[in-house]
């Protein structure tokens, strides 16, 4: 079970922003960001106190996470076409003026 993963879902799902659960939690947004990220492991306490500013019961961060497979970074992709893709005008090269 990955926590980061399932932190992200109850946030995101209590309509939550990052800053918005750290201040109910009294943490930092850089430790919610931590802990979202996986890059930190959540003391007990933190635990506790992440239930209680999502308004949730501590069991919840045991069910599966549904993004448990490996978000990838930056923007989504594009979702294919079934149109081939237009060829791309050949490039004109620029000649040298004057001689050879």
């Amino acid at each position: 079970m990955a926590f980061h993963g399932r932190l992200r879902e109850l946030r995101e799902a209590a309509g939550l922003t990052q800053g918005e659960l750290a201040e109910r939690a009294g943490l930092s947004i850089a430790g919610v960001t931590q802990l979202e990220q996986g890059r930190r492991k959540p003391a007990w306490e933190t635990v506790q106190k992440l239930a209680i500013a999502l308004g949730i019961g501590i069991e919840a961060f045991n069910e599966q996470a549904e993004s448990d497979e490996k978000r990838e970074r930056g923007r989504p992709r594009k979702p294919a076409t079934d149109a081939a893709p237009e060829p791309k005008p050949a490039a004109k090269g620029k000649r040298k003026k004057g001689g050879a």
